[in-house]
């Protein structure tokens, strides 16, 4: 009979374990496929905000590229009336040599 109970101890006990081995395979296979949804989405998130960072570079390019031309439209205007004030200046001072 002792023979007897630990055979059936150990069929119960193997059934024990393959019922928990299932079981982890189950929580295992229902854990990686919420791990996937999770890397999905969070790579969609990164995409999201990907497209928002470039669309800012891009408008923050073009801002800067009119503040350079404005900028030099100012230079070559105050380049324009100081040459002229310049040019005006040194032909009254000229002529008044001259008289």
């Amino acid at each position: 009979m002792n023979e007897d109970s630990e055979v059936a101890s150990w069929n119960e006990s193997r059934r024990l374990i393959i019922s928990q081995l299932r079981d982890m395979d189950a929580s295992i296979r229902e854990l990686s496929a919420r791990i996937d949804k999770y890397n999905d989405s969070a790579r969609e998130r990164a995409s999201e905000v990907s497209k928002e960072a470039q669309a800012g570079i891009i408008e923050l390019n073009l801002r800067v590229a009119m503040l350079e031309m404005r900028a030099k439209m100012w230079g070559a205007f105050v380049g324009l009336v100081g040459g002229s004030a310049g040019t005006l200046l040194i032909e009254l001072v000229r002529r008044a040599l001259l008289r």
